[in-house]
C-alpha cells in the first residue's frame, strides 16, 4: 500500500474528508476565506464599463455596425461575450449565436455579414435581419423587466446570449450563468424544484443568494464563483486572479532617484486616471453609480497616504493607492516604490483593512492595458520589501 508521511494514503484520503465542512454555513465561510476579491472587482468593473458604452436607454439607436461582432472593433456583441467574460462565460456555438455577424463560415472564406434564418431569408437584405435582431433585443429587455420567463425563453435569441444580456442589466433579477445545463444542475442542488422555463432557474438562484444571512450582501461574480466551486467543480479552493510571490533572486540595485521623479510624472497620472475610471466602473457595476461621483481625489493631499478614497458600500470605505507596475531589468521582478507615509498608512488599524494597491500595467503601445487590485497586506506578506527613499524635513534655528 502506498505511504505518506508513515500514514495509509486511504486514513490520509479519510481525514481530509472528515475535515471538509458539511454544514452549509461553514461551507460558506470555507469558500469565502481564500476567495480573491481581485475576481468579483474584475467583474464589476467589465460589466460597468458595460453599462457606460451601451446604457438601455440608448439600444433603441443602436446600428448594425454597434451590434456586430467581426469587425475588429468594440460592438455591443463583442462586449457581451469577451469585455465582460470576467462577469459571465458565454463562449461556446459559433457567433451565429448573436443572430447576425461579420466574418466567414466552415464552407466559405468570404468576410461577409451572416446571420441565422431565424432572422431572415435568402432574400433579406442585412439591413431587414439586424432590424429582427433588434427588435428581438428590444423585446428581451422587456420581457425581463417584466420577468416574464415564458417570453423570455421562446425569444428567438440563443439562451447563453439572453442569459448574459440579462444579468449585466438586470442583475437584481438574474444570477450570471449562462449555461443552461449548469442552470439546471444547480438549481436541483440548491433544492429547487423543477421549472418549465430555464430562465427561471436563474431568477430563483438569485432569490436563493438573498434567502440566506452570508450571501445576501455578497455580488453576483462572488455568488456565481461559489456556486461553480461547489457544485460544478466540486473544489472549494479557489485559485487567485493574479499570484504575487517573492522574487525569486534577491538583488541589491542600485536607486536611481531621478527615475522615480520621471516615473510619477510621466506614467503616474496616467495610470491613476486609468484606475479612477476603473474604479468608477466598479461601483456602477455594483449598482453604486451615486458613490462613483462621490470619489474623492487626494493625490494633491499626500499626507493622507493614497490617491483615492473610494467605497466598498455605502458608509465603508475603500483608499485607494495607485502603482504602476514594470520589471527590474528585463528579466527582473515587477516593482513600484512605495513612500514611509503610504507605508505607514497603509498599517495602520484603520487603514489596513480596506486598503488596495491598483497596480496598473502598459502594453508595447506605452498606454494601460492590466489592472491588478492587491490587498496591501496580502502584497506585503508576499513580496521583497527594500529601503529606497524618505524625505527628512526639519527646521534650522540660530543661537540666540
Amino acid at each position: 500500500m502506498l505511504e505518506f508521511h508513515n500514514f495509509p494514503l486511504k486514513t490520509i484520503l479519510r481525514r481530509a474528508i472528515m475535515s471538509l465542512p458539511t454544514n452549509f454555513n461553514d461551507i460558506l465561510r470555507f469558500f469565502e476565506k481564500d476567495y480573491d476579491t481581485a475576481k468579483e472587482d474584475n467583474a464589476l468593473s467589465a460589466r460597468g464599463q458595460f453599462l457606460q458604452l451601451y446604457p438601455l436607454n440608448h439600444l433603441k439607436k443602436m446600428t448594425l455596425d454597434d451590434y456586430v461582432i467581426g469587425k475588429g472593433t468594440a460592438s455591443f456583441c463583442a462586449c457581451v461575450e469577451v469585455k465582460t467574460r470576467t462577469w459571465a462565460n458565454m463562449q461556446g456555438a459559433t457567433a451565429l449565436k448573436f443572430g447576425i455577424y461579420y466574418g466567414k463560415s466552415k464552407s466559405d472564406p468570404t468576410v461577409r455579414y451572416r446571420f441565422t434564418q431565424k432572422f431572415g431569408d435568402d432574400d433579406s437584405t442585412n439591413k431587414e435581419v439586424f432590424a429582427n435582431v433588434k427588435d428581438a433585443l428590444l423585446d428581451l429587455i422587456q420581457s425581463g423587466k417584466e420577468l416574464d420567463f415564458r417570453a423570455i425563453d421562446e425569444n428567438p435569441l440563443s439562451q447563453m446570449f439572453k442569459a448574459k444580456i440579462l444579468s449585466l442589466y438586470f442583475p437584481e433579477h438574474f444570477i450570471n450563468i449562462c449555461s443552461k445545463d449548469h442552470l439546471k444542475e444547480i438549481a436541483m442542488e440548491m433544492g429547487i424544484k423543477e421549472q418549465q422555463f430555464i430562465s427561471k432557474y436563474q431568477h430563483l438562484l438569485f432569490k436563493k443568494k438573498l434567502e440566506h444571512k452570508i450571501t445576501r450582501n455578497w455580488s453576483n461574480p462572488k455568488y456565481m464563483s461559489f456556486l461553480y466551486a461547489q457544485f460544478i467543480r466540486k473544489d472549494l479552493s479557489s485559485a487567485p486572479a493574479v499570484i504575487v510571490k517573492k522574487p525569486q533572486k534577491r538583488n541589491h540595485p542600485e536607486v536611481n532617484f531621478e527615475e522615480i521623479t520621471d516615473n510619477r510624472d510621466l506614467i503616474g497620472k496616467k495610470s491613476e486616471e486609468y484606475a479612477l475610471n476603473w474604479e468608477k466602473n466598479r461601483l456602477i457595476g455594483l449598482g453604486y453609480s451615486k458613490l462613483a461621483e462621490e470619489i474623492d481625489d487626494r493625490r494633491n493631499r499626500p499626507t493622507y497616504g493614497y490617491d483615492f478614497l473610494s467605497f466598498n458600500a455605502p458608509g465603508d470605505e475603500r483608499y485607494i493607492e495607485v502603482k504602476s507596475i514594470g520589471r527590474d531589468g528585463k528579466e527582473g521582478a515587477f516593482r513600484f516604490f512605495l513612500s514611509g507615509n503610504e507605508l505607514t498608512v497603509s498599517n495602520l488599524s484603520n487603514h489596513s483593512k480596506n486598503y488596495y494597491f491598483y497596480l496598473v500595467q502598459y502594453g508595447k503601445d506605452g498606454e494601460p492595458c492590466n489592472l491588478y487590485v492587491k490587498h496591501a497586506q496580502d502584497l506585503y506578506t508576499n513580496s521583497e520589501m527594500s529601503p529606497c527613499a524618505y524625505v527628512v524635513r526639519f527646521d534650522l534655528e540660530e543661537p540666540a
